[in-house]
């Protein structure tokens, strides 16, 4: 089958792997608040804890001592991780100490409020990789999924949904960091009181190298049961693995400008394309570096940072990767018509390419047979009625037999699939070469046993 076919439950990376440790690695939890102190602290304690003393790889010790953040004191520890907030009364020698400690090869991780935290200290939100610039939103929201090969975040992917608030971010830019996950700006209102920020992008999870160290940082975190939840907690657990040194993943920043090289079917190349129509945009730097497989059942219309526009909309995705994006036509295009697509990689839009609108652009991706009977599945076949048939009944012929079509229209289990069931007169002999026709249009041919 065709990428856009395949469904994954779990998107894994050899790089995410784990290492064996003979000692735990140690964890300072710094929760000192000089600001907004967060209800959901013990909450947070108890997470890392938890983490703790399920993997037997991390031992972390809780505090508000900012004593601690002393190079004697740091010593003792491979991680400083803060769900801190305001400004922390902290000496130019901590401060120092601190940048030190990271850049050594240490890890420095943060949580939520971690980002409105010591902004008279450039330094820092130099290091952390931004600052809080407001929380427009606190509902349920979707969170897209941007690099799957992080450590905890494959079972993340595509997306999920989750309550929390919001954080929107200032002095961060994509070029700093490499993003993890991104809000899924569908889900609120992006004329909300207190939206800051034009450019529609609100990462909510990154990370970077800082000298011969690591940072991580995630705006989840308000309520008690966001550091409940089994997904963050795997989350926590992959960065806390990042952190130490005991997993590994590529966290230098990246961006890309896509560029599509030609819009064909799945099948192969084409000059036109129906409504409704399965298309395959190749090009590059059409994701910034990962790839994703959306669950055909449910298509999101962001996979890997990356959405594919239609006239301005954004159009249901299959499969996303650097060099091929498969995604979904709207049914509301006129055929005579051409459709503008542009494929944007995180904030960054490609130029766009215009692609003309037929009637028909059939495209035969699969075939299944069981004596004379045929189950066809295609793309391509243009508009159908309120019980989602074809307008137009497609010929279909093996081995240059006509079939008998019985039924034509979308499959409701495969989205943008036409399922097309046929019968031959008699049990054919086999193999044979399958072809439809529609509108005078013909389709490839596909072998069937």
């Amino acid at each position: 089958m065709m990428p856009f076919l395949a469904a994954v439950a779990f998107i894994c990376c050899t790089s995410g792997q784990a290492q064996q440790s003979d000692a735990p690695r140690r964890i300072l939890f710094l929760t000192h608040s000089a600001g907004y102190r967060h209800d959901s602290i013990p909450a947070a304690v108890e997470a890392l804890q938890t983490i703790a003393a399920r993997t037997g790889n991390f031992e972390v010790t809780a505090s508000e001592d900012l004593e601690l953040l002393t190079t004697p004191s740091l010593r003792q520890f491979d991680v400083v991780f803060f769900f801190t907030s305001g400004e922390l009364p902290l000496t130019d020698r901590q401060k120092a100490d601190l940048l030190d400690f990271v850049r050594s090869g240490k890890g420095f991780g943060g949580a939520h409020s971690a980002t409105d935290t010591l902004y008279s200290w450039p330094d820092y939100g130099e290091m952390i990789g931004g600052y809080f610039d407001g929380h427009p939103w606190v509902q349920e929201v979707r969170i897209d999924v941007e690099d799957p090969a992080f450590p905890g975040i494959a079972p993340l992917a595509p997306n999920f949904a989750i309550v929390e608030e919001i954080y929107q971010h200032r002095a961060f830019n994509r070029s700093n960091v490499r993003v993890l996950m991104t809000l899924d700006t569908a889900t609120v209102d992006l004329h909300a009181p207190g939206v800051n920020r034009t450019d529609e992008d609100f990462a909510l999870a990154w990370c970077k190298p800082y000298g011969q160290g690591r940072v991580f940082y995630t705006a989840l975190g308000h309520f008690d049961e966001t550091w409940r939840d089994p997904r963050v907690l795997g989350l926590l657990e992959g960065a806390l693995g990042w952190l130490t040194g005991l997993r590994r993943a590529d966290c230098s920043p990246r961006a890309s400008l896509p560029h599509i090289a030609a819009v064909a079917t799945p099948a192969g190349p084409a000059q036109a394309h129906a409504p409704g129509a399965i298309v395959s945009i190749y090009g590059g730097g059409l994701t910034s570096g990962s790839t994703m497989t959306a669950d055909p059942s449910r298509l999101p219309v962001r996979l890997a940072g990356t959405r594919a526009e239609v006239n301005g909309y954004p159009i249901p995705l299959y499969y996303a990767s650097p060099e091929l994006v498969n995604a979904r036509l709207p049914f509301d295009l006129e055929a005579g018509s051409t459709a503008a697509i542009v494929v944007r990689s995180g904030t960054n839009p490609g130029d766009p390419v215009q692609v003309p609108i037929r009637e028909f652009s059939p495209a035969l991706l699969a075939a299944v047979r069981s004596g004379p009977a045929l189950t066809l599945y295609a793309s391509g076949l243009g508009k159908v009625d309120a019980e989602n048939r074809t307008l137009s009944t497609p010929i279909v012929t093996a081995g240059g037999v006509p079939a008998q079509v019985r039924s034509s229209g979308l499959d409701p289990a495969l989205p943008g699939l036409y399922r097309i069931e046929a019968a031959l007169p008699e049990p054919p002999s086999v193999p044979l070469e399958v072809r439809l026709e529609i509108g005078g249009v013909p389709s490839n041919a596909l072998g069937v046993d």
